[in-house]
């Protein structure tokens, strides 16, 4: 039964507009072809108390009028909170738990307004009216018992915790007291006004009513916006990439094929830099980009209060859920030999033990990925497989010796012989150029990854350079970059990523649940945060991939969610990416101090550190 009940509630909610406008048109036609000539609700409620049906219909009229105002600043408001692939879509789509602004009242405010508008229109009707209102309350709650399964699932004591303290639908006395609150995030912009602006022109609509007394006025003023909405949530509701800023260049970036899967199963950035930078404390609301996850673990052994990470790619929050579930799920030493770190043949017997603390999404998929379970998932990235390419390859360019003689070398005079005698050969500069070319790496990766690089920049050039510096100048058996880069493996357990290290594994532990994972556009979530939400932003290196207006509209977005105070650190890998001009009198360069932090960079690929901290004293 409860299956064939949440069947019904899947049907019902993926055809949500045209039960909802069935329901109107049903209503409407009962009430005006089988009561044609009884009086409306308002006159009805104007008599009651004293009013000529001429004022009733003037002052009803006016007060659809101003109930149509209210309902569609709640529907625009809320519409700004999530966008409109969100709320439009046939599909449930549960990237973000919005908890702010209209979400502050009710846990479903657009739902709310609808409801609103409805009853308004309940007063223009005959008595049989009420039932619109009514059969929508019902066909609601249908709707929000269906989508709250799945934010149950997916954000667990995040949502309980929300559920506490705000209404399901009509607004209590305590969430009504949150309105000031509320109010002071109030904005809409261009999305949440375009996609949910149907009830608009019924507002000079009613008003014409109200001097004419005539119902069909504001119907014919004000349907053309209804259809304009119905015909536009169609279209995105079948397709949610078509609204709004979904169409950016970044967003097309997700339909290349490198986008499919993992793409990296580690973090490729040194986490040591970015805790330099942030220096972490327990009021500090971090946001990072997921990318495999390393990283995001490494910012709870700094105590912060929150840690938000982001990724467009659905397939890295899966990495992350599961390195989460490890945590979790395992003692230390299980926790090494499951991920890759340590050989084992227990792994699927590790995984089955962990399966309770994925999200359903993560279950799903980790359930069809045997093979990458049983390689230890710190080697299953599309990343990770090009480095052990490179590394057969490294093989035949220099020896297998070599590799690991570089290990031994006591100082760094020793590593420099090491580097002119038997690394820089004829065939590593060969392979430079061609293997390391923007046309290989295109081949392996995509297009858009380079698409702002400047045409003349040398691809071998530059990784040759970068080579060089970890190989003679940094630290080898400490540098678990270069380690597994030139050996498939980290030099020992006691040259671990940070995450990964013994004396972290029980505050991390501790702390996994200050971490919310997001799936999605970076600008999109920041616009259903408040303002001053965020101190600490690491960006990894995804500016470079984005146009430049993408690039400066996301970072408007970063500057309106920051604490003033706020650090942002990001990459250069090969594109030169740093604040604009425009954005000047908000974000201030931290330029010594990123020149310091990339100088000791073991990560060493990198063209470019960024540090910036983000002055709230001019109001964007």
């Amino acid at each position: 039964m409860k299956k064939f009940l949440k069947t019904i509630r899947k049907i019902e909610f993926e055809a949500r507009i045209f039960i909802s406008l069935g329901v109107v048109l049903t209503v409407c036609l009962v009430a005006f072809l089988v009561f044609p000539d009884a009086p409306s609700n308002m006159i009805l409620l104007g008599r009651a108390i004293g009013l000529s049906e001429f004022w009733s219909v003037k002052i009803g009229f006016g007060l659809v009028a101003l109930i149509m105002v209210v309902a569609s600043l709640l529907r625009m408001w809320a519409g700004t909170v999530l966008s409109s692939p969100r709320v439009m879509s046939f599909k449930i789509r549960k990237e973000v738990l919005a908890t702010e602004g209209p979400y502050q009242l009710s846990r479903n405010p657009i739902y709310l307004a609808d409801l609103f508008c409805y009853c308004g229109f309940a007063l223009c009707f005959p008595p049989v009216g009420i039932a619109l209102p009514v059969l929508l309350f019902i066909h609601y709650i249908q709707l929000i018992v269906y989508e709250e399964k799945s934010l149950e699932a997916q954000f667990g004591e995040a949502f309980a915790a929300y559920k506490k303290q705000t209404p399901r639908f009509i607004p209590s006395i305590r969430s009504i007291g949150r309105l000031r609150t509320a109010l002071s995030t109030f904005r809409i912009n261009r999305d949440g006004f375009r996609h949910n602006a149907q009830y608009v022109l019924l507002i000079p609509g009613f008003i014409v009513s109200a001097f004419t007394g005539n119902f069909l006025h504001a119907i014919l003023i004000g349907i053309p916006g209804v259809l304009d909405w119905a015909i536009v949530h169609t279209k995105i509701g079948l397709n949610p990439a078509a609204g709004g800023r979904a169409k950016s260049k970044t967003d097309r970036l997700m339909q290349s094929k490198v986008f499919k899967d993992i793409i990296y199963a580690q973090c490729w950035e040194d986490p040591e830099m970015d805790r330099k930078a942030f220096r972490i404390n327990v009021s500090d609301v971090v946001f990072s980009i997921t990318s495999g996850g390393c990283n995001t673990l490494a910012f709870l052994i700094d105590n912060p209060k929150k840690v938000f990470a982001l990724d467009l790619s659905p397939y890295q929050n899966f990495l992350l859920d599961l390195k989460m579930a490890a945590f979790r799920g395992l003692d230390y030493p299980e926790l090494l030999e499951f991920v890759g770190v340590l050989p084992s043949a227990k792994r699927l017997e590790y995984y089955r033990r962990l399966t309770k603390y994925l999200q359903p999404d993560s279950l799903e998929y980790w359930n069809g990925q045997r093979r990458k379970i049983e390689q230890g998932i710190i080697h299953c990235g599309r990343y990770e497989w090009y480095m052990g390419l490179l590394r057969k390859t490294l093989t035949l360019l220099v020896g297998k010796s070599l590799l690991q003689d570089l290990f031994f070398c006591k100082t760094q005079e020793e590593r420099q012989r090491l580097y002119d005698n038997r690394w820089n050969n004829a065939r590593w500069k060969v392979f430079t150029k061609v293997c390391l070319s923007r046309t290989v790496m295109t081949l392996l990766f995509t297009k858009a990854f380079f698409q702002y690089l400047e045409e003349s920049f040398s691809f071998g050039a530059h990784f040759r350079e970068k080579v060089k510096k970890a190989l003679v100048s940094l630290p080898l058996r400490e540098n678990y970059f270069l380690a597994y880069i030139l050996l498939g493996q980290y030099y020992s357990t006691d040259h671990l990523p940070v995450y990964l290290q013994k004396e972290h594994f029980e505050s991390i532990k501790s702390r996994l649940d200050r971490i919310k994972i997001v799936t999605g556009n970076s600008a999109d979530f920041f616009r259903s945060l408040p303002p001053d939400s965020i101190s600490r932003f690491n960006f990894s290196n995804i500016f470079e991939w984005m146009p430049p207006e993408d690039f400066h509209h996301l970072l408007l977005e970063t500057i309106r969610v920051a604490q003033d105070g706020s650090i942002l650190t990001y990459r250069n890998l090969l594109v030169p990416r740093s604040r604009p001009a425009s954005v000047a009198r908000w974000i201030e360069p931290r330029e010594q101090l990123a020149a310091e932090l990339l100088e000791n960079d073991r990560s060493f690929i990198y063209r470019a550190y960024i540090v910036e901290q983000i002055s709230k004293s001019h109001v964007l």
